[in-house]
Formats: C-alpha cells, sequence, structure tokens
C-alpha cells in the first residue's frame, strides 16, 4: 500500500510512550491515527471489550493537532496492552499503517481503524477459525457499513464456503470482498509477505487494500467468519483523497492493478484451469475494485474529443 520509494526512504523517527509488559501476545492490532479524537475512544472501547484478551494494541499517532494525544494516554495509562508511539513528524498515512504491523508481536495481526468499531466476539471468532484451519491465512469477518449519520449503507457476509469446489470458493471471495474485509485478522508472517508484494509493485494507494488481500482470496486461504461483525463507517476520506479520477490518471492506474493481479494468479498455488478461469474473471474484479470500465471509456472519449 506504500509506494517503494518510500518503503526505502522512510526512517521512522517516534518517542515510546509506554512499553507492552507482555513478550508475545498472540494477536497484535495496529492503530494508526492522526486527528481521530472524534471517534477514537469508541474505536479504543470495542477492542477492549473484546471476550479475547490476550492481544496488545499498538498506537502510532502521527503528530495529531486534536486532542488525539490526551485520549491515547489516558487509554494508555488504564491498559498496559497498549503501545504508544508519536511520530516526531506526520510521516504520512501509509508509512503509518507500516510502521504498526512492523512493531507487531503477536502470531495474528490486525490493522484497525480509529473510527471504526467491532462485535465483541471479534478476536475470538477470527482467531478461532484460523487456529482451526492451520491452511488458512486471513479471516474475514461480515461487513456492515455505517453512514456517518449512523444509518446502515449495506452488509457483506460470507456464506459457509468450505464444502464447495475451490475454484468455486475463490470466485465468491473475489466477488464478495470489500474494502473493510482489509480489517479481518491475518497470520502475521502472511500479512507482513502480502503487504511488501503490494507497497512494491503497486504504486497507488486506491484499491491497495484490496491488492494486500488478493493472493489470500487467489490461493484459497481466506475463510469467512459471518458469527462477528466489522463496523465501518463510511467518511468518504479516502475516496475524496486517493481515488484516481482523470483519463491520465486512471489508465496507468489500471495497468498496474491489471498487472499485479495477473502476477498473483500466474504465480499461486492453483491448478491450470483454475487460474485460466482466475483470469478469465479479471474484467469483473478489476470493474468492481478498480475502475468501472464504462466510466474510463466516457473519460476517454471526453478527453479526446477536448484535444481534437
Amino acid at each position: 500500500m506504500i509506494n517503494g520509494s518510500l518503503r526505502y526512504a522512510y526512517k521512522p523517527r517516534f518517542e515510546s510512550q509506554r512499553m507492552m509488559p507482555r513478550a508475545h501476545p498472540v494477536i497484535s492490532i495496529g492503530m494508526p491515527v492522526y486527528n481521530g479524537a472524534a471517534h477514537l475512544a469508541q474505536a479504543l472501547d470495542s477492542l477492549l471489550a473484546q471476550s479475547f484478551t490476550d492481544f496488545e494494541i499498538i498506537v502510532s499517532d502521527n503528530c495529531s493537532t486534536d486532542a488525539t494525544p490526551q485520549i491515547i494516554a489516558e487509554y494508555a495509562a488504564r491498559d498496559p496492552r497498549i503501545r504508544v508511539f508519536r511520530q516526531l513528524e506526520n510521516i504520512g498515512g501509509l508509512p503509518n499503517f507500516r510502521f504498526v504491523l512492523q512493531e507487531a508481536k503477536g502470531d495474528y495481526y490486525m490493522w484497525a481503524a480509529y473510527d471504526d468499531w467491532h462485535d465483541p466476539n471479534y478476536l475470538e471468532a477470527l482467531q478461532g477459525a484460523l487456529a482451526a484451519n492451520p491452511d488458512l491465512q486471513m479471516a474475514v469477518p461480515r461487513i456492515v457499513r455505517k453512514r456517518m449519520d449512523g444509518t446502515i449503507a449495506g452488509i457483506v457476509a460470507t456464506p459457509p464456503l468450505r464444502d464447495r469446489a475451490r475454484i468455486r470458493r475463490i470466485i465468491v471471495m473475489l466477488s464478495l470482498s470489500r474494502g473493510g474485509m482489509f480489517y479481518g485478522l491475518y497470520r502475521t508472517q502472511a500479512i507482513r509477505a502480502a503487504y511488501d508484494r503490494a507497497e512494491r509493485d503497486f504504486p497507488h494507494v486506491w484499491a491497495a487494500d484490496h491488492l494486500t488481500m488478493l493472493p489470500f482470496f487467489i490461493n484459497d486461504r481466506a475463510i469467512g467468519v459471518p458469527q462477528t461483525s466489522f463496523y465501518n463507517r463510511e467518511t468518504g476520506l479516502s475516496e475524496g483523497r486517493y481515488r484516481p479520477l482523470t483519463a491520465a490518471q486512471l489508465w496507468p492506474f489500471l495497468r498496474a492493478f491489471l498487472r499485479f493481479y495477473m502476477r498473483e494468479v500466474r504465480h499461486s498455488r492453483l491448478a491450470l484451469w483454475e487460474k485460466a478461469v482466475c483470469l478469465a474473471y479479471l474484467p469483473v474484479y478489476s470493474n468492481g475494485k478498480a475502475v468501472k470500465w464504462r466510466r474510463l471509456l466516457l473519460r476517454s472519449l471526453v478527453r479526446g474529443e477536448k484535444a481534437g
């Protein structure tokens, strides 16, 4: 999710405000935050209320200018599972995501957004699903998208799939994939490897969450866990900042997206005929997760007319 040049140029500068007494928690939760005072308490409360308690929360404050530092300090003083870092300069949003992942000590890892929240059984259900299935590397919750006014914008739950053929499971997971699934639970080493590939080979922010998750879906390493929910608040911030809009932006973005997808399929553990099915599904997947083909063609046509 980070531009490859940022990956190597970035040298974190931070001050550690509290050390976690547990040497090896089962789950590490990374929370990058910048000016999150409006919703941060709700997000932390939902994590500290989890029925599964063997975890650490790694909070990296990216030089917030609101009440975020005070809120974090109050929570860290109450619960030793919270480790706090305050960046000495704003390093950007995506390097902050990388920072908390690098700090993880647990066998399992998840990102937690400072403006979203979780059911109390979230960690228990997702970790239980992975522990019961050693071949799997990602557990996906039920996704509930909430508008800013509190109303529900949509719900996505993965149906039981383990008795289906492998290629059927893969296509269903690809079709149901949503950005909120990025905040599911992973085996730590697996998500580090996937994140490395995404930041190295896809130099864009928009849709990078989908490509970070892609190897788990393509290789049939993900499982849906509809018994618990992730509540994804729709703020529109990411779309407003990172979504490519013009034809000049869209074409290079789409080429990089298609190239990444095809590479993951080629290097997957699938049989040759299964790879062919996944490649045939690429136009549908890219139309839903990256660029609407109709929108791209229309904008290219308009650009051509203006140039003429």
